[in-house]
């Protein structure tokens, strides 16, 4: 039976944020055309990790929020 690895599924998320944040610093923003100026993931723990997300507008927010909640790692099965 495995057991339970609080570090192992901090690293599994760690490693879905990172790949999450390179698929972000790919976008662009629909209205200005430019990507990201930075991209950071935040977070100690798997339920808190996010992207820190800087950019030309609130627009660009919404593109990669779109990107992420698309994501099937995050949203589960549509």
């Amino acid at each position: 039976m495995p057991r339970d690895d609080p570090q192992g599924d901090k690293a599994a998320a760690r490693a879905l944020w990172e790949d999450l944040a390179a698929r972000a610093r790919a976008l662009h923003c629909p209205e200005h055309f430019v990507s990201p100026w930075r991209v950071v993931v935040i977070g100690d723990a798997r339920e808190t990790m996010r992207l820190q997300l800087y950019g030309c507008c609130a627009r660009l927010q919404d593109v990669v929020g779109d990107m992420i909640r698309a994501d099937p790692r995050i949203s589960g099965p549509g």
